[in-house]
């Protein structure tokens, strides 16, 4: 659409007209008109930037769900650390009894106490 300061001389005109209420059916059809192309022009020259938002937001979307599955692998090893961590504890504390076990048994059967190096 060629816009020009005529055209936008009348399109102010109109707009005026109608927030004052005075305008006849055939401004108000025109001023749709003038609008409509307007809304046209607006789509066309933006279409590229939205193209782009809109592939954008694809490549955010894939980006968010690889990190969200990163997310739950990560606590899924998380888990696995917590559960290898109780599992020395419970292993350690085993240790620690049979090695006092055995101090006593020692003890017992030779009256000294069992050094360790």
């Amino acid at each position: 659409m060629d816009w020009n300061e005529e055209k936008q001389t009348r399109f102010d005109k109109l707009r005026q007209r109608q927030l004052t209420g005075t305008l006849t059916v055939d401004e108000q059809t025109e001023l749709a008109e003038i609008v409509a192309m307007l809304e046209q022009e607006e789509a066309r020259y933006l279409e590229p930037a939205i193209a782009r938002l809109e592939l954008e937001q694809v490549a955010t979307r894939e980006r968010l769900q690889k990190l969200q599955a990163d997310n739950e692998e990560m606590a899924k090893l998380l888990h696995q650390q917590e559960q290898l961590a109780v599992e020395a504890r419970r292993w350690l504390a085993d240790f620690r009894q049979r090695h006092e076990h055995i101090q006593a048994i020692y003890t017992q059967l030779t009256g000294e106490i069992l050094t360790t190096v």
